[in-house]
């Protein structure tokens, strides 16, 4: 069985000691800030990259939008009232009534 014996540390030992404590602390440290400095530019890419496909869902949004507004415009503009289809429809059946044709 081997006998330990207690060594003396001098105030040196112990200071190099703390120092090379320190320094593998502020390399886990330096790894973990590179694992952050990975994952905050995964955040900026995403970010980039929602904001241009919320950009192109509001261009054609506001593509599909105008289209329906001027198809909405045309059919306002060209459709036919009821007061004209009305007398349309009397002209016709007169015309009809004047050449013999029948309901």
């Amino acid at each position: 069985m081997v006998k330990k014996t207690k060594k003396d540390i001098s105030n040196e030992d112990l200071a190099r000691m703390v120092a090379g404590g320190f320094s593998d602390m502020n390399k886990k440290f330096d790894r973990i800030d590179q694992r952050f400095e990975g994952v905050d530019q995964k955040f900026v890419d995403l970010e980039s990259s929602l904001t241009q496909k919320i950009v192109d869902v509001e261009a054609s949004l506001t593509h599909k939008i105008n289209g329906l507004s001027n198809r909405i415009d045309d059919l306002a503009l060209n459709r036919t009232t009821r007061e004209e289809m009305k007398i349309l429809s009397l002209r016709v059946e007169n015309i009809e009534h004047k050449i013999g044709i029948k309901k």
